[in-house]
Formats: structure tokens, sequence, C-alpha cells
């Protein structure tokens, strides 16, 4: 990769002549979009491995041509479906909910839940075009994508540190001011339907929402406030009456389960925070690949979600402990799942 004509930067669509028979590596400007460029190697790329330019600095994580096209196929969709007679505002507030409901993050390449990372697997969600075609992100592909997406409607994104602990938000240019917008910490909001906390000073706007076509007529947590209102706070079975309420209100199938460990999260601590529900992030050993599962625990009952039958179930907890045992599923780092009849050696 020493050679400059192996790795090519394509900043203008002029650059494209500049490509030889040893050119395998091409960078796209992901800030300064020229459509012209991205359609040309969606029709003569197949043989290139991609990566984006921002900051006029190349990306260094190259993804294969299927994923670049799955990728640009899904950003098309996004944007052909925005709704007409938009605001800016209300342009990047569709972006950002979008995008939300896209993708989601992937807990096997968290560090601080596992002892060993796929560094191939990291390295494919650091692309924008491989997180897309996965529909798994980083927080930085994440930012890049959103970044990306704001560049193809012609407002200004730039990516930014949000706090002290390096933590990457997006500052968004709109007319004279700006907003600062980190969907990161807002992807469960937006999953679940509820107003959204990272939006800047736009999150509980109804008529913004309903225009982007967010909502019909009113958020999910406000809808569920009424109903977990009636809920007996008193009884022995509350998870369970939880549950069974939100898995009415949620469109679970489609919530992978980092997010909905989130979603849930909120919940109990907002209506249960005197109750002792936990809940654990458990993985499937599958062919040396961890396929992530939650389990809501309350006193000696456990349930998860099965995707399969697309409703909660209840588990036994001998039926836990022998697959612990057995290492058919396994517990990630740093989870709270009690063993209360007996030790297990995991």
């Amino acid at each position: 990769m020493s050679d400059n004509t192996t790795i090519m930067s394509i900043n203008s669509y002029e650059d494209i002549n500049k490509i030889t028979n040893d050119t395998k590596y091409i960078n796209i400007p992901i800030d300064k979009v020229d459509m012209k460029i991205i359609d040309y190697f969606l029709l003569n790329g197949t043989n290139y491995l991609y990566s984006d330019i921002l900051n006029n600095k190349n990306g260094f994580i190259y993804t294969d041509y299927q994923n670049y096209k799955i990728g640009e196929s899904l950003i098309d969709g996004i944007i052909d479906n925005m709704p007409s007679d938009l605001s800016m505002l209300e342009k990047v507030r569709y972006l950002y909910i979008s995008l939300g409901k896209l993708v989601g993050f992937d807990i096997n390449v968290l560090s601080g839940k596992n002892e060993v990372i796929s560094f191939s697997t990291l390295t494919y969600l650091n692309n924008i075009w491989g997180a897309l075609s996965k529909r798994k992100v980083t927080e930085l592909s994440l930012v890049k994508i959103f970044a990306y997406l704001c560049s193809r409607i012609d407002v200004k994104c730039e990516i930014i540190n949000s706090n002290i602990n390096g933590n990457l938000a997006n500052k968004v240019y709109l007319d004279n001011s700006f907003i600062v917008v980190n969907l990161a910490k807002d992807i469960a909001n937006v999953k679940a339907g509820f107003a959204t906390e990272y939006f800047d000073k736009y999150n509980n706007d109804k008529q913004l929402d309903k225009k982007i076509l967010y909502i019909k007529d009113d958020y999910v947590d406000n809808y569920l406030d009424k109903l977990l209102k009636n809920i007996d706070y008193t009884s022995d079975d509350i998870l369970y009456q939880i549950l069974m309420l939100t898995e009415k209100v949620f469109d679970i199938k489609n919530i992978d389960s980092y997010e909905l460990l989130m979603i849930y999260k909120k919940i109990f601590n907002k209506y249960c925070s005197n109750y002792d529900i936990k809940i654990n992030n458990f993985y499937i050993n599958d062919r040396n690949m961890k396929e992530h599962f939650i389990i809501f625990n309350y006193g000696d009952d456990y349930y998860s979600y099965n995707y399969s039958r697309k409703c909660f179930i209840k588990l036994d907890y001998d039926y836990l402990i022998n697959n612990l045992k057995s290492k058919k599923i396994g517990l990630y780092l740093n989870e709270d799942f009690n063993i209360i009849k007996e030790r297990v050696v995991l």
C-alpha cells in the first residue's frame, strides 16, 4: 500500500482519471458529496475497496464493493423517503430519526463486556458502508454516517467531542446558528418511539415529529405512562404485568437486544425503582459466535424475548443453570446475575 497509485483519493470527478490498473483502494469524501463520484463507483467499482475522506483526511478502514453498494442503497432509501416541504431543521431531525431506526450497537465489540473482541468485526463496523451493510455501528461510524447524510442534503455537519470523556457527537449548522446532537445516546429512545433527549433543544416537539412521520399523535413513552399507572405495583407478578403490557406497545421483533435492554432499564428506573428487577446480558454459543439475548429477573421469575415466537417466554431457573454449566450459554462481563440456589463455576 505504499505505492501512491494503489490508494486513490477521489476528491473530484476528474480524479477518477488518475486511477490506474494498480489502484485497489478508493477514498471518497463524505463531507463534500459529489453524487457523480458515488454513482460512478456504483456502476464501475466492483474491483475496489472503499473508505471515506473526512476533513481532507483519508480513512484507513476499507470495505468491499458489495458493502459499499448496500450502504449507498440504504442511504438513498433514507433520502428518497424524506417527506416534502420540510425546513432544514425538520430535514435534519428526519435524518436523525431515520438513522436511529435503521442501525444499532453490537455488544460483541464492547470492551467492557467481552474478554476477547474480534478485531475484524470491530474494524468492519468502523467503516461507514460496512456498518450500514450490517446495520450495526460504533460510535465513530455512527457520527460519520450522520455527517454523510447531512452532507447529502447540503447541510454542514461536524464531528465533535461532546464531553471530557471523548464521546462523539455531531454539530449541525442551520442558518446562522447550530445544534449539537448525539444519536448514540438516543438510539434506544428512537427505536422505542420515545421523545428523544439528545437532539439539542428540539426533543419534545410533537408538531415537528408528526410532520416527519416519527409519531402519529403522541410519543410512546407518554402512552406507556397512562398504561403503567394502572398496574398493581403490590403484586408479586409485577414483572410479568409490565412485560405483557409493553409487548403490545413496542415492535420488539424489530428491536435488537442491546437497545431493548436500554428501553426497559428506562422503564424500570421510572416506574419500579424500588423493585429489585434485573436485566442481564447473555449469549448463546453458536460456532464460536456470540448471539446476544437478555434475561429479565424478579425474585424467582425469569423471562426473555423469543424473536422466533415474537413474544416473551418464561424460563426455568434450572434450565438456565444447566445451560450455563454446559457452556451452551454464557454471561457477558460485568453482569449482575445472582446464582441463588447453588454455586456455579462458569
